[in-house]
């Protein structure tokens, strides 16, 4: 008997709609047409056939509108919006290449990729094949058997889990493959429009089923169902049968194809070469040609032209490792890297910090141009400090690294002191990538892997199955070997592209000095009081639960007010609220979100309150009750600062997020009463004052604008005297409010539809406004439409300091998006800016203070503000120390005023 062939079957329409959605990256081919999906498709296709070397390949796609499932649901798929025309314009171009590698396509007038999938898979399996569907579709478990697995995408195109009928029972505990279209019959599938059964989501389908045997029985057995959830059950069985019925992938497509003939490879690797030579794709050619068994002299010849002459730097067509070594030989090939000031990769498996009874190993991988050197234990952190003292460290994600050595807890020692840390020695390729493109999902090293090199990160694998290697060989290298040396691969790519960009100086001047800077701060943390955060937690659940008590009252019954549905029939069922405009969500009742509440609460008591509850249980969830479990060792909780998370520029908090503590609320106002300093010390904020709009002048160049700042008086109350044509003296408060409502809907290019729904006022009346404030400020309309024209030209806005913001809205033909890109384009120029000054604001002042001998600290930065804690001794010296320096920083048109206050507490200093 042959052996076994295997048949892999792609699901199209899913891996590209993934692809182009996890390579946000601009890419283009020389005609202009957009390439990131084509990018991701053929990078997971290539690693697809690496992995699992199927006999043949087949890529089904979707045609047309999915008829078949529409005669049984008209509203199937209905609430898609139209597919994004710059991956539209992709599908001819992935069908002709998968031509080109001689892979059949297959699809039929209205039916769904799925269906196709289903058909072959169910024929391949009575012809003896073993059949793989590679897709990003849960509903596709349903075909998962012993000779059918589901290879499934989990996040973005690389990262992927095999699917068996084990797999799928134990993922949704209790639900065997064929289960699934009875799973969806309940809970419904909002993605595709199918109903389910209102309220039941997949814990208690799940639930159901298990105890009832099937979807026919759980009907059957409705009567038993107790409480709201029986009333739908027994209201929507309908509902459910029918959604059993869409839900289930069909296996009777009438597909043409013949299994047999699917055989891959069979393609010509000269071909291939130019064709992706030609989309400029010279990244991977060589890897889609090595797939054919063509020697490296083959493809070399089939390459031609095409080679590195075109490239920045020495881009790898795949990421082979260099020889590992260990001790005295790792210790040579490091010692010799650093002689010759040689860039070296670096990464770190470190199980110290997992709190497992074993995981207390950690071992550095540090990447040389000859050798993948690997430390273990304290010769791991012999080395790490040595390479920050003496070396060249480049890594994704160099701080995580540094606080191995400067760990985030004071009470824990620092074998390397964060100011010691030389900007020059330090190349982080997450930050750098991030200056290309700040809006980027990922800066991992397995996203810069693919972007930047043309290559995924390989992944250590025994067998097809997936199985990591390390079981098998302890010596192994590991994911975290391959990063490090895509960290020293990335150097030279990175630093031509910042070259090529105009951002290699910010990354040099800004970015990486403040990189020691954040580690230091999140090695210093905050201090908090646990006790106040108790009894305030305690006090605001009593709140709480008045306020349901208060609630339940009005509305006449009991109720679950975290249930958007249960929330949704008291609100516009029971108490009969207006629902006209109001859009039912696809579980068919009425959105609850926070603008549909706000809208209702003006004239709605019981809104308002709901509202109010809210708000409440967030901050006690978020962070009363949550903040206590992070304190550390030394008494206080330490934020992790991100530098490659906001695509303005600004910094991020996260773990906890410290920045989002509502700053004008009450409830905001008593979180920020428990973090304290210690007994002799004061908590010291000085924030920038106005600085968004003082950028605006500055750059606007406009003369009234510039004289309102420079005169010194109330900068909103000038405006409203110059816009609504009144003395100074005479401008009301609200006419104030509603000048700074205007002041800063400008700086971020607010429209009067936004301007109008801030201040409750009809759009002719806010466009009045607006075109009042251009006709007092004539030089700012000018330079906001010049911005948005240079955007266009360029496409891309630039800060003061030449952080880039690429606009790729403006390749889009919707209208929303490119409206959405020049509001960016006159936004990024003074909130880019601001975040520039903010950041060498804090270089400046740690170095001071430092200079200076004293013992006062950063430990915390939220957009414009700087906190500190400050012994008080220091109190005046520190004040004007920062003060000065905040100040200082820019020499613009107007004054740069940073205001300082402080308190016993962050509450007090705010």
């Amino acid at each position: 008997m042959p052996d076994r062939r295997t048949i892999a079957v792609i699901d199209g329409n899913s891996l590209m709609h993934r692809a182009f959605h996890a390579i946000r990256q601009p890419m283009s081919a020389p005609d202009g047409r957009s390439t990131n999906a084509l990018f991701g498709f053929f990078n997971m296709f290539i690693k697809l056939v690496d992995t699992f070397r199927p006999d043949g390949v087949i890529c089904a796609f979707d045609r047309g509108k999915p008829r078949v499932r529409m005669e049984m649901l008209p509203q199937y798929k209905a609430q898609r919006p139209p597919m994004d025309p710059a991956l539209h314009e992709q599908f001819p171009m992935v069908k002709e290449l998968l031509g080109t590698l001689d892979v059949p396509v297959c699809e039929l007038e209205g039916w769904e990729g799925d269906d196709i999938l289903g058909t072959l898979a169910r024929r391949g399996e009575a012809a003896g094949y073993e059949m793989l569907l590679f897709t990003g579709d849960r509903d596709m478990y349903q075909l998962a058997t012993e000779n059918v697995k589901i290879v499934s995408t989990k996040k973005g195109v690389s990262d992927v889990v095999i699917m068996t009928p084990e797999s799928v029972d134990d993922l949704y505990h209790g639900i065997t493959p064929e289960l699934v279209p009875d799973f969806y019959g309940l809970k419904g599938d909002t993605s595709d429009n199918i109903p389910g059964v209102p309220g039941i989501g997949p814990k208690k389908a799940a639930a159901l089923i298990v105890k009832y045997g099937n979807l026919d029985e759980v009907i059957a057995h409705a009567g038993e169902v107790k409480g709201k959830m029986g009333e739908n059950l027994r209201a929507h069985v309908d509902d459910a049968l029918l959604s059993r019925k869409v839900a289930t992938i069909r296996t009777d497509a009438p597909i043409e194809l013949e299994l047999a003939d699917a055989r891959f490879p069979t393609f010509d690797p000269a071909r291939v070469v130019a064709a992706f030579s030609a989309l400029g794709f010279t990244g991977m050619t060589s890897r889609l040609a090595k797939l054919s068994g063509a020697s490296a002299a083959d493809v070399a010849a089939a390459a031609g032209a095409a080679s590195a002459a075109e490239k920045p730097a020495a881009v790898p067509t795949a990421l082979d490792l260099p020889p590992v070594v260990t001790g005295a030989d790792a210790e040579a090939a490091l010692a010799a890297a650093m002689e010759d000031s040689a860039w070296v990769g670096c990464s770190l498996d470190d199980d110290r910090a997992a709190d497992a009874l074993f995981g207390l190993g950690h071992t550095l991988w540090a990447a040389t141009e000859g050798a993948l050197c690997r430390f273990d234990g304290a010769a791991a952190d012999d080395a790490l400090e040595r390479l920050f003292r003496q070396g060249r460290l480049a890594a994704a994600g160099v701080k995580e690294l540094l606080h191995a050595l400067c760990p985030m807890d004071t009470a824990e020692p620092a074998r390397l002191a964060c100011a010691d840390v030389d900007p020059k020695r330090i190349w982080d390729v997450s930050v750098a990538a991030y200056l290309l493109e700040s809006d980027a999902s990922d800066f991992g090293a397995e996203a810069l892997c693919e972007r930047h090199l043309g290559c995924p990160l390989p992944e250590p694998e025994a067998a097809a199955g997936g199985q990591a290697a390390s079981g098998a060989d302890e010596d192994a290298p590991t994911r975290a070997a391959y990063a490090a040396e895509a960290a020293r691969l990335l150097v030279p790519v990175l630093g031509d592209a910042l070259a090529k960009d105009g951002s290699a100086e910010l990354f040099s001047a800004i970015e990486m000095p403040l990189l020691p800077v954040l580690a230091q701060m999140e090695r210093e943390g905050l201090s908090v009081d646990p006790s106040i955060l108790a009894a305030q937690s305690a006090e605001l659940g009593a709140e709480i639960s008045a306020m349901v008590d208060k609630i339940h009252a009005a509305a006449g019954e009991d109720f679950n007010l975290d249930s958007p549905m249960q929330l949704s029939h008291v609100l516009f069922d029971v108490l009969g609220l207006p629902t006209k405009g109001l859009k039912k969500t696809s579980r068919g009742f009425y959105s609850t979100n926070a603008k549909v509440l706000g809208d209702l609460a003006r004239d709605h008591e019981v809104v308002a309150e709901v509202l109010e509850y809210r708000e409440r249980a967030k901050i006690r969830s978020t962070y009363l009750d949550a903040l206590p479990a992070l304190v550390r060792g030394d008494g206080r909780i330490h934020t992790t600062l991100n530098q490659t998370v906001a695509a303005t520029g600004r910094l991020s908090s996260s773990d906890p997020n410290l920045q989002n503590i509502p700053t004008r609320s009450e409830l905001g106002h008593r979180v920020r009463q428990a973090f304290t300093v210690p007994e002799g010390s004061v908590f010291l904020a000085c924030d920038y004052s106005q600085i968004e709009l003082r950028l605006l002048a500055h750059l606007s160049g406009d003369e009234h604008l510039v004289a309102a700042f420079n005169s010194g008086a109330d900068f909103h109350a000038a405006t409203a005297a110059r816009v609504f044509g009144v003395p100074v003296d005479e401008v009301t408060p609200q006419l104030r409010s509603r000048a700074k409502a205007v002041n800063f809907g400008i700086v971020y290019g607010q429209q009067a539809y936004g301007l109008a729904t801030s201040l409750k006022i009809g759009r002719a009346e806010a466009q009045e406004m607006i075109d009042r404030y251009f006709d007092a400020y004539p030089g700012v309309r000018a330079y906001l439409d010049e911005s948005v024209r240079l955007a266009h030209e360029r496409g891309w806005a630039t800060t003061m300091y030449g952080r880039k913001r690429h606009i790729k809205e403006f390749r889009q033909k919707n209208k929303q998006l490119i409206a959405f890109g020049e509001r960016t384009a006159m936004n990024h120029p003074m909130q880019g800016t601001a975040a520039d000054i903010i950041k060498i604001a804090m270089v400046q002042v740690e170095r001071r203070l430092r200079e200076e001998g004293l013992a006062s600290r950063l430990v915390l930065q939220i957009h414009d503000e700087l906190d500190l804690e400050v012994p008080v001794g220091e109190l005046e010296a520190a004040s004007e120390l920062v003060r000065t320096t905040m100040e200082g920083v820019a020499q613009l048109r107007v004054p740069l005023i940073a205001e300082v206050s402080y308190g016993s507490n962050w509450a007090e200093a705010k």
